[in-house]
């Protein structure tokens, strides 16, 4: 049926005749079943989907390449069947989907192929039903609808042989409409052949423009091809069209024309093309060829004649020469009022990169077309079969049709009444006579032939066909069928499964990840074929079986290679490679399924079992352990003497089981260090004595915190007790205890005695005011330069007392000052003290409540406090029973207690999880956070433990899977080391109740099991945890470990930790299990070691100069030194040990910055192993080293890259002062990313080679990248990305409301194509954007509270992001009050206003 007779509408009334079956079929409860809607390319998927939709009430579903859908997952699929009527996919898709066993051919009840005369030879439609349709049992076949304007594409006799194939195929019946009747539905156009003469020999057979750009840029290889079809078009179009076109392809060179970054041999095209004058076109010969002067004459009366109703197509062969066209039409001064033109082509991959359309551009341009947006269209083939385009009355064949489908369907566009359909022929050109003759006579023939057909369209005297590729295509299937999914593979799709797989495979520009068939014939035995795949697959060669074609034989090999493939477990049982999306969902004991949202959730905390409670006997005596806490000598003198600060004993029922290292405490504004000393020999202590112990305690504990405190002596956990003055840890420890001390500190307050104002005896006195018992001070000294009656100096009182005083004295509180301001009279207002003539004058300092001696004080109150200096008199106060070097020790208890509580947890983690190497104090910041406010806290070793975590799973990973790719390598490490498989391990071990997250707080702290102030100890205690937090606190233990004892005890840990290291009981089976692997991959594959060759030799030596090692397995240097695109069978590429390789350098880097800056914070470590390992750095090393002298690679493209590189790397030294390269002279040269992976892969093969040593590569890279390193990298010197630079000043200025926001561009997908393509926007379109067809680049805004401040768009996010900081941080620059007009966020007292690259750097240079 011709086009637009209704043929789409008869697969719609199809589709709902089956529908209706289909819920009869339900009712006896039948599997259900859905329909596909099978076509050709990507664009009619939207148009036919639509078309269903429109005339039908199915659930209709689409899918193409085009799609961003992940197409191969079973719940997708399963989702379908349940909801869907109709599935619309091109050929491809569901072949695919067939093959991988995601849709089976029992579940189709209808498959409808639109354009079904394509079911011939490879073709999709055609592998559909022989791998599938035949295959399948009769009953379980769906019925077959298939819909073409000619049942066949070739001319002459063939017709007859390729209408029975097509009914073999499609096992249907070719049945046709009444012509006669189809005169009254669809309109045919009136045929006109119009000719041209031919073209005159233009000079030289091309154009002066040409001539230049051939002599100065023939070097271009993206100019190759235009090159070449120059002559053609210069006589087929005239020699203004050719230099348009040059003008086209050099301005759209680069890509999407992005000219940043191009050679120079692109620059000088483009100054060529600018100073050139290319005038408007003429309709003379000397612009344009007959051909196209005879187009314009057509466009002048149809455009005139026609005018608003004017819509039309030319129909050409050729991408460039439908450019050539419309840019002539938009140009040519006559045509600007009558014709709106665009042009339409085809998507296919080519070497004509600037004239491809996406399908998004062809499927707007339909649809303005449709609109009148444009009413004329310069298409290629694309336009003549499927797409929707409206009927025409104006449709040239300006190139002839070369089949006669191609003739059909381009007529068929002339479908409104009265239209024209002009063949243009060139005179006397007897080819294309020839040619139109055999397209009419097959037309002619086609419709004798349909019309022969009997009542029931049964072909008779059917002729047997011998061709042989028909009779191939219906022989039995060589199947290879994995049962568990029910997957299949066939001769016919092991080859595009074998590219496939090879398209997935880790590489770079400069790689062609294909497969090389290698077909030799052998006599009359047939042919076989090598099949090589690229150097970085598991399976490098296999041999095919001897087969009677080449084709046969290209498809064994590539069988046969799937088979193993799939064996080797590179395939999946979908027969999917491993990275696609079916392979994710692979159930192995790596792959973690958890909740990974960083939000706070709420965990139980442990309390030390430490602390639990003893059985307890009254008429027993209880044994009691000592633990000395005292500060260091060194700080006793600094802090005034020994005699200041008393040493303290912590009882307790068990002996502390770990050595608690010595910890910061700070006193008096400076930090001190408290030191823990467990005491030998412990005590029997009776009733009666830890009845003296426990109301002493009480009593210190309320006179500190000015709380109630209550304990049960049962429940009491510990004691505090000060010790003798001069104490000896030998002896038992109640002799130690100061008896004294414990009774007096049980008696309320007491005038001091007469003896007491010995000045000695005073300093070690507590003072409690007699007007205020809740008010202590310790004594500074005894004032002996006042008396009573002196004035009262301004720096003793306050401006606050002076104003209550005087308000006092007004009202009539106070007495008159009849002698003024004096010593005696203030003691009267402010103690209420009749003080005696000969009293003494006390310089005191407030007895504050206990407090956070953990950190510095940072209170305004606190510090304000440690600076007043208070004198009171003796009269005033009364004496406090617990002496001043007990009461200074006392105070710090409450720190002290806090800090030992994180202690014991993190002990008893320690045990329980096996860590016991691992050394306490660094176990103890691993298990801190930063809310805990220590001077310790885990990220730094955090920052160590994730790159040694990185590293050692590397390691596993490369030595266990030895077939799998760097991408798969990646995987795998990925679901090892991320956040998700770190929380499992630490919910699993329950690290959550160990960590120490809880700051100390003076108005919070309590003792374990004591009641205050009435209310009772909850034994149950909770704090929130992000998930983030409990991943974290893996890597700082993995970090803590390995400082502890080195990589070997980083292993252990790792395991206790639960991280999969199953085959590895120690660091030494590393290399064992690795030579075990490699010895039996070498017997199984029963290969024998290649020896190097003289060059490969030379090398060799070259590089262990350079290196200072000597390699034991030198094929692993040639390894190191194979790029992908090597394509000879021997070699192996260096992309798994460059994913070795990276690991190593990332340890080594984070160590030895860990360990040079051990004050900076994580964030700036982060910032600098960033700008000391990227690929620019790394490849400046490479060279540096020469290892680009030694790669091995087929890419003529990276030969050009690399010696560029050289170049700009040489300029830039012989451009500096002294000669010399200096700081990070790479950070403006685009390095080419092999050369960074050249360093990291010969990292990776030391290693290897080595036995996994990590001793050598850490010699290697003190003594070849340190220096490199030190030399050019530095804080001082970091050049910052921008989006890091933009985020950070932000945050240090306090802000919280900001981000990037990305979306699909507003602007529509052919208005981008217009500025790829070069061409004007008529004004219509100008005013219609239609973000909805919008094209695949992606738009990015950076909006601070909700103020977009700049905008960008492109295809790569990255560099959109790039541009919009660095325009936001202009703006910002550029205007200093922007920011503070814009953030409204309250600014907290002690707010960063500095990144943290910019407080290191001031902290470190002002130190």
């Amino acid at each position: 049926m011709d086009t637009g007779s209704g043929k789409t509408l008869v697969a719609v009334m199809l589709i709902k005749e089956m529908m209706e079956r289909e819920l009869q079929a339900q009712r006896s409860s039948a599997d259900r079943k859905i329909c596909f809607f099978i076509v050709n390319n990507v664009p009619l998927v939207e148009q036919q989907a639509s078309v269903i939709r429109a005339n039908s009430e199915a659930e209709v579903l689409q899918f193409s390449g085009a799609s961003n859908t992940n197409k191969f997952s079973q719940e997708l699929w399963d989702g379908v069947y349940e909801r869907a009527n109709a599935v619309v996919c091109t050929a491809q898709i569901l072949l695919d989907l067939l093959r991988h066993g995601y849709v089976r051919m029992n579940k189709i009840h209808l498959l409808i192929f639109d354009e079904c005369h394509h079911a011939r030879k490879d073709h999709p439609f055609c592998s559909i039903m022989k791998e599938f349709y035949h295959d399948a049992p009769l009953n379980e076949r769906p019925k077959v609808f298939g819909m073409t304007a000619s049942p066949s594409m070739e001319i002459g006799s063939r017709l007859y042989h390729s209408a029975k194939e097509l009914e073999d195929i499609l096992n249907c019946k070719v049945f046709t409409a009444d012509p006669e009747q189809m005169k009254a539905f669809v309109e045919r156009p009136k045929e006109i052949i119009v000719q041209y003469n031919p073209s005159p020999e233009y000079t030289s057979s091309t154009t002066t423009l040409t001539l230049v750009l051939q002599k100065q840029c023939s070097m271009i290889p993206k100019l190759e091809q235009e090159f070449s079809s120059q002559a053609h078009n210069i006589q087929h179009l005239g020699p203004w069209c050719v230099n348009r076109l040059w003008q086209l392809y050099v301005e759209k060179l680069a890509d999407g024309g992005n000219l940043t970054h191009v050679g120079p041999e692109v620059k000088l095209a483009q100054g060529i093309i600018r100073s050139s004058n290319i005038p408007s076109p003429v309709c003379t010969e000397s612009y344009l060829s007959p051909k196209v002067m005879k187009l314009i004459q057509l466009l002048r009366v149809a455009g005139h004649g026609l005018k608003d109703d004017f819509c039309g197509i030319i129909f050409v062969q050729r991408r460039d020469t439908a450019m050539a066209l419309c840019m002539l039409i938009q140009e040519f001064e006559e045509f600007q009022d009558l014709f709106r033109a665009q042009v339409l082509t085809g998507h296919s991959d080519g070497n004509e990169r600037v004239l491809r359309m996406s399908f998004r551009d062809q499927t707007e341009i339909i649809s303005n077309f449709r609109k009148k947006v444009y009413n004329l269209l310069i298409a290629t083939s694309v336009a003549e079969e499927g797409l929707d385009i409206q009927p025409c009355n104006f449709v040239v064949r300006f190139d002839p049709p070369t089949t006669v489908i191609s003739y059909i369907q381009s007529r068929g566009r002339a479908r409104k009444k009265d239209s024209r359909y002009i063949m243009m022929h060139e005179l006397d050109n007897r080819q294309e006579d020839a040619m139109f003759e055999k397209i009419k006579y097959t037309e002619s023939t086609m419709r004798e032939w349909c019309t022969s057909l009997d009542d029931e369209r049964i072909i008779r005297n059917a002729l047997d066909i011998d061709d042989d590729s028909s009779q191939e295509k219906l022989t039995p299937l060589q199947i290879y069928r994995v049962p568990s999914t029910n997957a299949v593979l066939t001769l016919d799709s092991a080859v595009a499964l074998i590219h496939y797989y090879c398209s997935t495979l880790a590489g770079d520009e400069y790689t062609s990840l294909r497969p090389h068939f290698n077909i030799i014939p052998n006599g009359n035995s047939g042919f076989v074929c090598d099949l090589t795949l690229p150097p970085n697959a598991p399976l490098r060669v296999i041999q095919s079986d001897y087969t009677s074609t080449k084709n046969m034989a290209r498809k064994s090999a590539a069988f046969k290679a799937c088979e193993k493939l799939h064996s080797l477990g590179a395939l999946t049982d979908n027969l999917l490679p491993l990275m696609s999306g079916a392979a994710q969902k692979e159930d192995t004991e790596e792959t973690i399924a958890v909740d990974v949202k960083d939000k706070n959730r709420s965990y139980p905390m442990a309390t030390p079992e430490f602390w639990s409670r003893m059985p307890f006997s009254e008429e027993m005596p209880v044994q009691l352990y000592g633990c000395v806490v005292e500060l260091t000598e060194d700080d006793l003198l600094r802090l005034g003497g020994k005699h200041r600060f008393r040493a303290i004993c912590l009882l307790t029922h068990r002996p502390i089981p770990c050595q608690v290292a010595p910890f910061r405490l700070y006193i008096e504004g400076a930090p001190r260090t408290v030191t823990l000393k467990n005491c030998p020999t412990p005590g029997l202590m009776k009733k009666h004595r830890l009845e003296r112990l426990r109301g002493f305690m009480l009593n210190l504990f309320h006179r500190m915190c000015r709380k109630k405190f209550e304990c049960e002596l049962v429940d009491i956990p510990y004691f505090i007790a000060p010790l003798t003055k001069h104490f000896d840890m030998n002896q038992a420890i109640d002799t130690l205890i100061a008896w004294d001390d414990i009774d007096q500190g049980q008696m309320d307050p007491s005038p001091f005695p007469d003896n007491s104002r010995d000045e000695e005896t005073l300093l070690n006195c507590v003072a409690t005011l007699k007007s205020d018992k809740g008010r202590d001070f310790f004594i500074k000294k005894v004032v002996r330069e006042y008396r009573l009656d002196d004035p009262l100096p301004p720096h003793l009182i306050t401006a606050k007392d002076i104003t209550s005083w005087d308000q006092d004295i007004t009202s009539g509180k106070a007495l008159p000052l009849s002698n003024g301001r004096t010593f005696e009279a203030y003691f009267k207002w402010k103690y209420h003290a009749d003080c005696p003539k000969d009293d003494v004058l006390l310089s005191v300092e407030r007895v504050r409540k206990m407090r956070n001696h953990l950190q510095q004080a940072i209170r305004e109150e606190d510090k304000r406090e440690d600076e007043v200096t208070m004198v009171i008199p003796l009269s005033a106060c009364m004496e406090f029973p617990i002496r001043a070097d007990v009461s200074r020790m006392a105070h710090l208890i409450p720190s002290v207690l806090y800090s030992l509580n994180s202690t014991l947890l993190v002990q008893e983690v320690r045990v329980r999880v096996g860590l016991m190497e691992t050394r306490l104090d660094l176990l103890q910041e691993a298990f801190t956070s930063t809310s805990a406010n220590r001077d310790y806290q885990y990220e730094r070793l955090e920052l160590l433990g994730d790159s040694f975590l990185k590293f050692s799973s590397t390691i596993r990973l490369y030595i266990v899977n030895p077939s799998k790719d760097e991408g798969q390598l990646h995987g795998h490490r990925i679901r090892i080391i991320s956040n998700s498989a770190l929380l499992k391990h630490a919910k699993g071990l329950e690290l959550y109740k160990f960590i120490n997250t809880t700051p100390f707080h003076r108005n919070s702290w309590r003792p374990i099991r004591f009641k205050v102030d009435g209310k009772d100890w909850k034994e149950t205690q909770t704090h929130n945890l992000s998930n983030k937090m409990l991943a974290d606190i893996i890597e700082a233990s993995l970090g803590a470990a390995f400082l502890s004892g080195g990589a070997k005890n980083g292993l252990h840990a790792a395991k206790a930790l639960g991280i999969p290291f199953d085959e590895f009981s120690s660091w030494g089976d590393f290399h064992r299990v690795y030579m075990e692997s490699k010895a039996a991959r070498d017997r199984e594959e029963d290969r024998s070691r290649p020896s190097l060759n003289y060059t490969q030799v030379d090398h060799l030596r070259k590089l262990e100069k350079v290196l200072g090692y000597k390699f034991k397995d030198p094929l692993l240097f040639v390894e190191a030194m194979t790029h992908a695109s090597h394509i000879r069978n021997d070699s192996v590429c260096y992309q798994r040990l460059e994913f070795l390789g990276d690991a190593v350098l990332d340890f080594q880097v984070i160590r030895y910055y860990y360990e040079k800056y051990h004050d900076a914070p994580p964030g700036a470590i982060t910032l600098i192993k960033d700008a000391s390992v990227n690929n620019a750095v790394l490849g400046a090393i490479s060279i540096t080293w020469g290892l680009h002298k030694f790669l091995n690679h087929y890419s003529p493209a990276l030969v050009g890259a690399i010696a560029r590189t050289v170049v700009l790397i040489e300029d830039k030294r012989d451009s500096s002062p002294n000669k010399t390269l200096e700081n990070e002279y790479w950070s403006d040269i685009m390095m080419p990313k092999v050369l960074g992976d050249l360093v990291e892969s010969v990292l990776g093969a030391v290693f290897v080679d080595s036995g996994f040593d990590v001793d050598i590569v850490t010699d290697l890279f003190m003594r070849l990248i340190r220096p490199f390193l030190d030399k050019h990298v530095g804080f001082n010197s970091i050049v910052l990305h921008p989006n890091k630079v933009l985020i950070e000043r932000l945050q240090a200025n306090g802000c919280t409301s900001f981000g990037f926001e990305t979306e699909e561009c507003t602007t529509s997908a052919s208005s981008t194509m217009f500025r790829r393509l070069g061409l004007g926007r008529p004004q219509q379109q100008q005013q219609q954007q239609q973000s909805s067809d919008g094209n695949t680049i992606t738009k990015c805004h950076f909006k601070i509270h909700g103020q977009i401040m700049a905008t960008s768009s492109g295809e790569h996010l990255e560099e959109v992001r790039k541009e919009v900081a660095l325009a936001t941080l202009t703006k910002l620059n550029e205007d200093p009050e922007l920011f503070t007009n814009l953030c409204v966020c309250p600014k907290r007292r002690g707010a960063r206003h500095l990144s943290v690259l910019e407080r290191y750097r001031q902290e470190t240079n002002a130190q």
